[in-house]
């Protein structure tokens, strides 16, 4: 007996695969409507979640609920090497998730010190590609050592061996994350820093993006304007006379900003928010980048690696530079 070919046009849509006779055919266009319901299922989307609790380490956050069937990933993302855009979907890059951490909630980590947070859902009855990302978190601080607006700075050792000198202090090892004052050296020639300030006013506490600054003697300043630059001031001794200089030293205390013999220093950075380096004869306002600065007896070197860019202000010439990705600028200094 040949299939209902009014069946097969309706319900199969010309799939010759389906050419079924009698009850054959009613069956095959159940499950192609059971199959097409599903497909609608899955079209539909995750409602958004948000996340409660605050970003300090070894507080919880926690996701609203979805579902009772719901699957949750806690994210985050490192914004000085990377652009932590809110929106960014699943399987972003920029975005991976921290292991072991699919429940609704989320015990914020050591490691997880200067990141954003965030979760992505899953409501398992609407298919299986069907994940909403929440609004992110962040970054994270260390508790009590949030960072005061023209007062301190958090400080965190990422590589090598960070050492510190404090104001009237002596230079000693940055071994975890600390709250230092403004004013502060940090040698990083042979080590990698992570830095946090504060935005608002003087001593408001609204943290800014980290930033990493690495390779380089500076010390950290930011005046209590409003929301004004914390400044990476490039500070070890040049030897700009004639002859050769002496041989660079040491104290008893560590490292000295005082280092003679140095016909040139420098300092690298990378990540964005209100952060600049200071050389002798230009500063650089990170817009979000990796960018060296570069200070020579003649001039001040600008270049910039990757990312979006620096504003390079001249003070000599009271001139203001844009610099992309692959851009150089030299400050003459006469």
């Amino acid at each position: 007996m040949e299939g209902n070919p009014v069946v097969e046009k309706e319900c199969c849509k010309g799939n010759r695969s389906y050419r079924k006779a009698g009850v054959a055919a009613t069956l095959v266009c159940a499950l192609a409507a059971a199959s097409l319901a599903t497909t609608s299922l899955a079209a539909k989307e995750t409602p958004k979640p948000t996340i409660s609790g605050g970003a300090f380490v070894g507080h919880t956050l926690s996701s609203t609920s979805i579902g009772d069937t719901a699957l949750y990933k806690w994210q985050r993302c490192n914004p000085s090497v990377a652009i932590c855009d809110p929106a960014a979907p699943h399987g972003d890059a920029a975005w991976p998730d921290i292991a072991g951490a699919d429940a609704i909630t989320y015990l914020i980590q050591p490691s997880d010190l200067g990141f954003f947070i965030r979760v992505r859902a899953h409501d398992t009855s609407l298919g299986t590609h069907s994940w909403a990302p929440s609004d992110p978190v962040g970054p994270v601080l260390a508790g009590d050592l949030a960072p005061e607006h023209g007062v301190s700075v958090l400080a965190q050792p990422v590589s090598g061996s960070v050492e510190v000198k404090t104001p009237g202090g002596r230079f000693k090892p940055l071994k975890e994350a600390s709250k230092l004052p403004v004013g502060t050296i940090f040698d990083t020639r042979g080590s990698r820093v992570k830095l946090t300030a504060a935005t608002g006013t003087l001593g408001e506490k609204a943290a800014d993006t980290p930033i990493d600054f690495y390779l380089g003697l500076f010390k950290i300043k930011q005046p209590p304007g409003l929301n004004s630059r914390a400044t990476a001031k490039l500070v070890e001794k040049l030897t700009c006379g004639k002859g050769k200089g002496k041989a660079a030293s040491a104290s008893g205390e560590g490292p000295t900003a005082v280092a003679a013999g140095k016909r040139r220093r420098k300092l690298w950075g990378s990540g964005s928010g209100g952060y600049r380096t200071a050389g002798s004869g230009s500063t650089g306002s990170v817009v979000g980048t990796t960018w060296l600065t570069l200070d020579t007896c003649s001039h001040t070197l600008t270049k910039v690696i990757e990312g979006h860019g620096v504003r390079v202000f001249d003070k000599k010439k009271k001139k203001k530079i844009f610099l992309g990705p692959g851009d150089r600028y030299f400050a003459k200094l006469r």
